[in-house]
Parts: C-alpha cells; sequence; structure tokens
C-alpha cells in the first residue's frame, strides 16, 4: 500500500531537507530523474565530465557516436516566477546543440526536467521558445515540470524508485503488491502473417516484426483469458489501458505527420509510441505488463484504429480488398458443386460411396467393403 503523494512543492522539497547543501540537493535531484527515466526507457544513462564540460547532457539515450540521441537536462528550479530562469535554459539547450554539431551526433529530443510548477506567464515563454528553436534545430523540445514527474513516480512501474527517494510516501507494513498476469508467449509467428497490424509495420519500413508479434500475441491472450473468466471489471480496466493508448499513439501521430516525408513515413513514430505506451498508467484493478500496454497498440491498428504511416487508412484499406480477393478465390463454384451431384447414367449421383460407420474396437462383427451398419443389423436379426 501507497500512501498519496504530496504536491509537487512539498514533494520535491525533500530533496533540500534530506541534503546539507544546495549542490548535494541538486545532484540528487539530477540522480533521481535519471532513474525515473530508466523506468520507461531501461537504457538511459548519465555523464561526468571535470568543470562541468558533460556537453550539455544530464541523461541521454542513444549514440553518442554519431547517431540520434534523447536528452534530458535537469534544472533543481523549486520555483520559476521570473525570467531569470529563461536565459538559464537557452544556455543549456544551447551548450547540447554546440557539442552535437561538434562531435557529430544528432540530438532528435531534449526535455528540460524541473521540479516547479510554471506559471502560465513562463509557460508561455517557455512553449513559444520551445517552437521556434525546434523549427530551427528540428529538434523536438518537451518538459517535464513537477506534476510530470510526480505522475510517473505513482506508476507501478516505479514503485523501486519510490521507495529509494520518497520512502516516506511508502507504508513500511503494507501487504504484497498484487502482481500484474504473466505474458503468455509463442515462438510461432506464422498466424500473424497476413495481420493488419504487421503490415502497417512493412509500410512503414519495419522488416523485422517477430517482437510485434509477440506484445500483440501476450495482450490478446490476456483479454481471452479475462472473457474466458468473464471478468468484467478487469476487461474493463484492459479496455479503459486501450484507450490511453491510443490517446498516445494520436498525440504523436499529429507531432510527426507533418515532418513525413513524400513516401508518408514518419521513422520515429513507432519507436516513440511503443516507449511511451509502455509507461501508460494501469488502470484500477488491472496490473499490467510492459508487453500487454505494447501490445495495445497493436491490438488497436489490427481493429483499424491506427497505424504508422501518414495514409494508414488507405494501407488498412488495401489489405481488407485484398483479404476479400483471397476469400472469394477460396469458394467454391457453385455451378462445379451442383454438376458433382448430377445423376450418372446408371442413376446413381456421381461420386457417391456408400456412408460406412466405422467398427468400434470390440464389436464382434466386422463389415465387409460397402457394407453398412444397418445391413449388419439386418443380418443379425
Amino acid at each position: 500500500m501507497t500512501r498519496p503523494l504530496p504536491e509537487p512543492p512539498q514533494l520535491f522539497a525533500r530533496f533540500d531537507a534530506d541534503n546539507t547543501s544546495d549542490g548535494a540537493a541538486r545532484e540528487r535531484f539530477e540522480q533521481f530523474v535519471t532513474d525515473l527515466i530508466a523506468v520507461q526507457w531501461i537504457d538511459a544513462t548519465t555523464v561526468a565530465a571535470n568543470n562541468h564540460n558533460d556537453w550539455g547532457i544530464d541523461t541521454f539515450v542513444g549514440d553518442l557516436g554519431g547517431g540520434d540521441v534523447q536528452v534530458w537536462q535537469s534544472k533543481y528550479f523549486l520555483d520559476w516566477q521570473d525570467k531569470t530562469r529563461q536565459s538559464q535554459v537557452r544556455k543549456s539547450f544551447t551548450s547540447a546543440a554546440t557539442k552535437a554539431h561538434e562531435n557529430k551526433y544528432r540530438i532528435v529530443e531534449w526535455t528540460l526536467a524541473v521540479p516547479a510548477i510554471l506559471h502560465p506567464e513562463q509557460m508561455k515563454w517557455f512553449q513559444g521558445w520551445a517552437t521556434r528553436t525546434q523549427r530551427n534545430t528540428a529538434t523536438r523540445i518537451k518538459i517535464w515540470q513537477g506534476d510530470t514527474l510526480r505522475r510517473r513516480l505513482m506508476s507501478t512501474e516505479a514503485l523501486d524508485v519510490r521507495r529509494e527517494y520518497f520512502p516516506h510516501t511508502l507504508d513500511p507494513l503494507a501487504a504484497p503488491i498484487t502482481l500484474a498476469p504473466s505474458v503468455a508467449l509463442t515462438e510461432d509467428y506464422t498466424p500473424f502473417s497476413d495481420a493488419l497490424f504487421v503490415r502497417q509495420l512493412q509500410a512503414a519500413g519495419y522488416d523485422e516484426t517477430s517482437a510485434a508479434c509477440g506484445m500483440y500475441f501476450a495482450t490478446e491472450a490476456l483479454r481471452r483469458d479475462l472473457e474466458a473468466k468473464e471478468s468484467a471489471a478487469e476487461l474493463h480496466a484492459l479496455r479503459t489501458v486501450k484507450q490511453d493508448v491510443h490517446g498516445i499513439w494520436e498525440m504523436r501521430f499529429n507531432e510527426h505527420a507533418p515532418s513525413s516525408g513524400t513516401d508518408g513515413k514518419m521513422p520515429a513514430l513507432y519507436s516513440a509510441v511503443i516507449i511511451e505506451a509502455a509507461n501508460a498508467p494501469d488502470a484500477p484493478g488491472l496490473i499490467l505488463q510492459r508487453a500487454h500496454k505494447q501490445g495495445a497498440a497493436h491490438m488497436l491498428v489490427e481493429e483499424g484504429k491506427a497505424g504508422w504511416v501518414r495514409r494508414w487508412r488507405y494501407v488498412a484499406e488495401e489489405h481488407a480488398a485484398e483479404n476479400q480477393t483471397r476469400a472469394t478465390a477460396a469458394e467454391p463454384n457453385p455451378a462445379e458443386s451442383e454438376a458433382s451431384l448430377e445423376p450418372s447414367d446408371d442413376g446413381d449421383a456421381k461420386h457417391h460411396s456408400p456412408v460406412t460407420t466405422p467398427v468400434m474396437p470390440g464389436d464382434e462383427t466386422t463389415a465387409t467393403e460397402g457394407e453398412t451398419h444397418d445391413d449388419r443389423q439386418d443380418d443379425a436379426n
């Protein structure tokens, strides 16, 4: 059992109370942010350097050797009511962008993490600055302020982080936490070769889809299990999580669609959605594994409610038309079926053979070829 988390100002002031200096509180907050990020991005890490020459990075995911990188910049701002903070934010982003250019890697997303709740004027400034900077640099800019950090800390997956940094919010005598259902596994992906969710991934340029098939299988197996148990409450919770994942997809799709290529592909859409879906909050009454939440995204695609390219509806329509064509081709020809039943010259229907009843072990009478059960019964009488 957990206790209600305090509101952000009181919650994060704990770093001041637990540490002897501003520097120690700041470093502790930065480590907290890294650990919280690692709940969703398991390969998240940090860097260290002398003289604070850390390339403008507090936490990152990606390849500093020349690939794409996501960067989080932590600022221990317990309040943000004036313009002083603005220059610090601009300076941090400029430092990170400069180092990325010098070392030939690309920052695809830069997130500012602060414990403060921004005043409306400051949020207006940040969003305006983020929009202008994103337009000029092609780097997506986001903010995790106090309420976002608090909400992420409330997830089941973040329980260990909460225990490490805010143990006073947990009941030490709490009963064991209800475990999430196990993930159903399969190594046979052939049943999904013609699935719409696989087709949508292929349209987006993904050749390897076995992990996606595994996610879909796990969530679909859970749904069938809940239906078999007639667990209405848990089925409702699963639908609630699917709705949350649908919202994540829609938000990210609308964010990425304007920058899609001429082929309609959005290279970063799938990874953004599937990672965020894994961290979607659980609905009351049902705790899910990450794979179940990721599988919910593929279920939405299979149901024709989402996709991974700009014209995803066209892909779904084309897939349905191809399935209909295959089904029609597989149907028997009525004319041929009727011809097979036409009487032959000897008055019998063509291709008909006597219907026989298999002889079960223990029968004393053995059927001869072409002899029916009724024939044997007559002989017995």
